[in-house]
């Protein structure tokens, strides 16, 4: 276990963004250089010196060191979330440098809000410690309730700040009332020590951990509550629509992916250490049933609601509610974790979707973005005959939407299909069921995605303005979409990484 000192050489990436943010800041009150050409040049190479690091660190990982005295972990897993949660904010950048939605006052304020909230995610994905979880939940929780309410002026953007601290307020509180009876089981707010107790052992001042199986079922359902709200899984979803709709759609996209990959992380890092090994068939049996039914109603409901939306971004809100429920059956594996022989697999098969999703989901929200800025609309209507009038965007809009269906030969296809095979793997009739609904799913959400390809190609429209993509937008639209169709043929690499997750 290192302190603080000896820490510092392993949170490099998270330094460099602290640096970048003081340095956005800074740029933000100089009107000589508070230009968004400036401004997010800066904040990319931030994020782009950020993800070096990482990914060096990545090269290199063995095994995992406590660090800062126990209150975080940092591993493989640690250095490949932080690709991740870098990707999303250097692909916001870009997304908000091409968007019209963000006015240049706000665009160092935004940026530096984004580098923040990736660095606290950065923690979320390392954190071994109660106090530790809090303080980065709340942390990216607040720079994201900002971002939710960054268009001022705009009513719906207002309400979607306000609706996303009301409930950010209800879901951390249920989760510090769940941790404090882990606290109160262990006297001690690091996780190992409340799973010495969940084995049977004695905790400061209690009895032996035996006897709190109960209480220790519904302290972690009430951690994972706060945690589903992270995620955006039923019945803690009511706020994304509203506040995905409200939000500008670059920090739309952000959210979609960002804070949805570190609620992940951090319910995938306090699972891991809290009970792998635990032999409680109260707590796996009960924690798989009811995880798993949050997957199936997460699933059902984003797919059903997402059947009539006109509003794309709203669509692609419920869709990010499904997709959610895709990844919970991952984590309702969780009784293969907690066996004499703890099986990771599940949480891997949830990694390597979330990269897959990256991708596929903010390519699909950046040509959102870019029909928002040329034509001042998300309805469905702004979209008719954009296969004549920008048929690359259509083209690699397709793309994404088939990769979100998982379609072969796409990299949604290739994650779908590793999901499906690991929670089959656990056998037993209720992981059957599981995958068997979780296709089913799959197949409803082709009528909304279809949807969306008809008005694409088959739809006339009145209005002929071109929606040409510019340099930038190409670059990324190709740096999204490539990876799309290549992840779903060549996969091996990906997979590779995903293995090192909790190895």
């Amino acid at each position: 276990m290192l302190g603080n000192q000896a820490s510092l050489a392993l949170v490099i990436p998270e330094a460099i963004l602290g640096a970048t943010v003081a340095g956005v800041m800074a740029l933000g009150v100089s009107r000589a250089a508070r230009s968004r050409g400036v401004v997010a040049a800066s904040g990319s190479l931030g994020l782009l010196a950020a993800m070096a690091v990482a990914a060096w660190q990545a090269a290199g990982a063995h095994g995992s060191v406590a660090a800062f005295h126990g209150n975080v972990v940092v591993d493989a897993m640690v250095s490949l979330f932080r690709l991740v949660f870098f990707g999303t904010g250097l692909l916001t950048l870009w997304f908000a440098y091409a968007s019209s939605e963000i006015d240049t006052r706000d665009f160092a304020d935004m940026t530096a809000l984004v580098c923040a909230s990736v660095m606290g995610m950065s923690f979320m994905a390392a954190a071994s410690d109660l106090l530790m979880m809090v303080l980065a939940m709340e942390f990216v929780g607040l720079l994201s309730y900002v971002l939710a309410g960054l268009k001022r002026e705009d009513q719906r953007s207002s309400e979607a700040a306000l609706k996303y601290v009301i409930y950010g307020a209800g879901a951390s509180g249920v989760a510090l009332f769940g941790m404090s009876f882990l606290y109160g089981m262990a006297g001690d707010t690091s996780i190992q020590a409340v799973r010495e107790v969940l084995l049977g052992g004695a905790g400061e001042g209690t009895r032996q951990g035996a006897g709190f199986a109960p209480l220790g079922l519904l302290a972690v359902v009430m951690v994972l509550a706060g945690l589903g709200y992270k995620v955006a899984a039923v019945p803690f979803h009511m706020w994304c629509p509203d506040v995905y709709q409200g939000a500008p759609t670059p920090i739309t996209a952000f959210f979609s992916v960002a804070p949805k990959a570190a609620g992940f992380a951090l319910m995938m890092r306090f699972l891991s250490l809290l009970l792998a090994g635990v032999s409680s068939r109260l707590l796996s049996d009960g924690l798989m049933v009811l995880i798993g039914v949050v997957s199936i109603a997460s699933m059902t409901l984003g797919n059903l609601a997402a059947l009539n939306q006109r509003s794309v971004k709203r669509l692609l809100a419920y869709s990010s509610i499904a997709h959610a429920g895709y990844l919970l059956m991952g984590v309702a594996t969780l009784p293969a974790l907690m066996s004499a022989t703890p099986d990771p697999s599940g949480f891997r098969a949830v990694y390597f979707y979330l990269v897959v999703y990256l991708f596929m989901n903010l390519g699909a929200f950046f040509v959102t973005s870019h029909v928002v800025t040329r034509l001042g609309s998300d309805d469905l209507g702004a979209f008719r005959a954009l296969g004549q009038r920008s048929p690359l965007v259509a083209g690699v809009m397709a793309v994404f939407l088939i990769s979100l269906a998982g379609l072969p030969p796409t990299a949604g296809f290739v994650g779908k299909f590793y999901l499906f095979w690991v929670v089959l793997k656990q056998g037993g009739a209720f992981y059957y069921v599981l995958a068997f609904i979780g296709v089913l799913n799959s197949f409803l959400s082709l009528f909304y995605y279809a949807r969306i390809l008809k008005v694409m190609y088959l739809e006339p429209s009145a209005d002929t303005r071109p929606v040409a993509a510019g340099p930038l937008a190409v670059a990324v639209l190709m740096a999204l979409g490539v990876p799309t169709l290549l992840f779903g043929v060549w996969f091996s690499p990906l997979l590779s990484a995903a293995g090192k997750v909790l190895g």
